[in-house]
């Protein structure tokens, strides 16, 4: 049982072909990690996750930044730690999942930057835990 989340970045992909779009990355808060703990502790879906002050890092020049509460289906690996309950340890992981993506705001005009974006029909492909550097255990 986990009971803690650190997520590094979100690794974000095109819905349809799959084509890497780039990172997301953004400030933890409380309302993801709820998600990611309910996906990884009980193999649930959340509802909804929302993501605040999100800064997304393309690579690609297919990427076309969403237009306000436009939904946008997207593919993701979602890099994280999550710590164990009882040892305190810290487990690297990666949750492959799928969404809706949808931008609620964006700071200060830039096209790159989102005061929040909020993920919906969200489905879990895998979970992925390490340890030592090594894929040890696969949750589905």
């Amino acid at each position: 049982m986990f009971d803690r989340v650190e997520i590094s970045h979100i690794d974000i992909y095109d819905g349809k072909t799959n084509e890497y779009y780039g990172k997301s990355i953004f400030h933890d808060n409380t309302d993801v990690e709820k998600g990611l703990l309910q996906i990884v502790n009980y193999k649930g879906k959340p509802k909804a996750m929302l993501f605040q002050n999100v800064t997304f890092l393309p690579t690609s020049n297919n990427y076309v930044p969403p237009e306000v509460f436009e939904k946008t289906r997207r593919n993701a690996i979602v890099h994280s730690a999550l710590r164990d309950a009882n040892s305190r340890l810290w487990v690297p992981a990666d949750i492959h999942m799928n969404f809706d993506s949808q931008v609620r705001g964006k700071l200060l005009g830039d096209k790159y930057n989102f005061s929040s974006v909020e993920y919906t029909d969200i489905i879990v492909e895998d979970v992925k835990l390490f340890s030592q550097g090594r894929s040890d255990t696969a949750q589905k």
